[in-house]
């Protein structure tokens, strides 16, 4: 991979990083309710599972949705249904009331939602196609492509679970609360309208 090539990937993964998505809405309202450190497990869990799916689309995932498209139907319906389960569980969560209850999503939680986080696998595929050449390199591309995910994916994650600390000392009532927690669910399944939409339009 050349060094224009390069910078094009960086570039293209560092907005795809720190641009509002089904994870960073999910860290911001995990760092608001549980604070930064509570929110380290998911954060790790979203590093690592999107790293493993890069490397799996390296060897050949991305061929593999290209043979069976219905498998991306599938996933993509399952994670329609399970983020509005998270919307649901977010705009009902409480500071008093359900703080016992109410955990953060765990490390394994975070990195098995990779697997059908519409967006991450959108983005992985892309990058897996337009910046991979040969067969004969493609090991050597696929780690250049791991490290710069890595890197640009832990500062967005921190970034966006510091947001959602920082706006927690706005929320100084339940009421304010509430409403952070309302808007971060309607956000998150505003998240799911590109990749729902975007068939429909490519017709």
């Amino acid at each position: 991979m050349d060094s224009s090539t390069l910078i094009s990937f960086a570039t293209f993964a560092m907005v795809s990083a720190f641009t509002p998505g089904p994870n960073n809405v999910m860290l911001a309202a995990s760092g608001a309710n549980f604070g930064f450190r509570r929110t380290l497990p998911h954060i790790f869990g979203i590093l690592i599972g999107f790293c493993s799916l890069v490397a799996a689309a390296g060897l050949g995932l991305a061929t593999l949705f290209a043979i069976m498209p219905w498998l991306y139907d599938v996933l993509k319906v399952a994670s329609v249904l399970f983020l509005l389960y998270l919307a649901w569980k977010i705009g009902s969560a409480g500071r008093t009331a359900t703080k016992d209850k109410d955990r953060p999503l765990s490390f394994i939680q975070a990195a098995s939602f990779q697997l059908i986080n519409p967006k991450a696998i959108t983005v992985i595929i892309s990058s897996v196609t337009a910046y991979t050449s040969t067969a004969e390199n493609v090991g050597a591309e696929v780690t250049i492509l791991l490290v710069v995910f890595a890197t640009v994916t832990i500062c967005a994650t921190c970034t966006w679970a510091v947001f959602g600390t920082a706006i927690a000392r706005l929320l100084t009532s339940q009421t304010r609360l509430r409403q952070f927690n309302i808007t971060m669910a309607l956000l998150l399944v505003a998240s799911l309208l590109p990749s729902i939409l975007a068939p429909a339009l490519m017709k």
